[in-house]
């Protein structure tokens, strides 16, 4: 009795086509430039080039009278009036203030001023992963007025709800 042929467990297999070495060397070029553009930190645009007192007086934010009221109750008393709140976001301290507090938050101790501001610093978490902490505080600034802004319209549609 003869037996069959034996048939290989596995089929031949071709070798793989491997790719030139220009092309890995280029997709690894390509490889580390994204690594090194993710891993570079942000320009940071300082906060006195962001806030300066030509945008503060355009927004139109000093004619809201609750606004207006709140920082002036903060000017020293014998400030406190519409005329010297807008003198007080002209002046060159203003400016060196909005300075202060971006290397303030250029430092390790950014979460203390987050915390001062009573700021949450998971608005800004993908600013501050880049080293942009104060994208991060201006982003935490404008996730806290949105719900501030939400808390009150809230607010207001329960009042209008409670109604005759």
């Amino acid at each position: 009795m003869t037996l069959p042929p034996s048939t290989p467990l596995h089929p031949p297999t071709t070798p793989p086509s491997h790719p030139p070495a220009a092309d890995l060397a280029a997709a690894m070029q390509g490889f580390q430039q994204q690594m090194g553009a993710a891993q570079q930190p942000q320009r940071v645009v300082p906060l006195q080039n962001i806030v300066t007192s030509e945008e503060v007086m355009a927004s139109g934010v000093l004619g809201d009278e609750e606004v207006q009221k709140i920082l002036i109750d903060m000017l020293p008393v014998e400030a406190q009036n519409p005329a010297e709140l807008e003198a007080t976001v002209r002046s060159p301290q203003f400016r060196q203030t909005l300075a202060s507090l971006t290397n303030a938050l250029q430092t390790e101790n950014y979460n203390s001023i987050f915390a001062n501001f009573s700021l949450d610093t998971s608005a800004g978490a993908a600013a501050l992963a880049q080293g942009n902490n104060v994208e991060a505080f201006l982003q935490a600034i404008e996730a806290q007025a949105r719900a501030a802004a939400d808390a009150a319209g809230e607010g207001k549609s329960g009042d209008e709800k409670t109604g005759p």
